[in-house]
């Protein structure tokens, strides 16, 4: 009766979890005038995933992930860092906190301007 007790509560413990997760959509929108290189970082209980995305001007590129519904508000929280590198050779990386930042208004896209390469190239 015991094993049986534990079965159902493990089960009903995994129906919860998986009952309060959703599915989301993010982008990576370039709003610049520059054919860019994005490495986005994605860091979960799984190890790390390092995911290049061509963007040519005005170009969109979109993921989707699982996240737990209480957290439908925030950005894929496995995304750590975004790294951009424009063809006339600007380097910029976003961390996390600045990823959040640039996300407040849109909750789920991030959007590359060209601000953010003058400010690349001349750092």
């Amino acid at each position: 009766m015991e094993k049986i007790k534990n079965s159902v509560i493990v089960f009903l413990s995994i129906f919860v979890f998986t009952a309060c997760s959703s599915i989301y959509w993010a982008s990576v929108k370039n709003s610049t005038d520059e054919h860019l290189l994005l490495k986005a970082v994605f860091k979960s209980e799984h190890g790390t995933q390092v995911v290049e995305m061509p963007l040519k001007s005005g170009e969109v590129n979109v993921w989707q992930y699982q996240q737990p519904s209480n957290e439908a508000k925030k950005m894929d929280k496995n995304l750590t860092s975004l790294e951009i590198i424009s063809k006339s050779g600007c380097h910029i990386v976003f961390t996390k906190e600045e990823i959040r930042k640039k996300v407040e208004d849109t909750i789920r896209q991030i959007e590359i301007l060209s601000n953010d390469l003058n400010r690349a190239c001349v750092d």
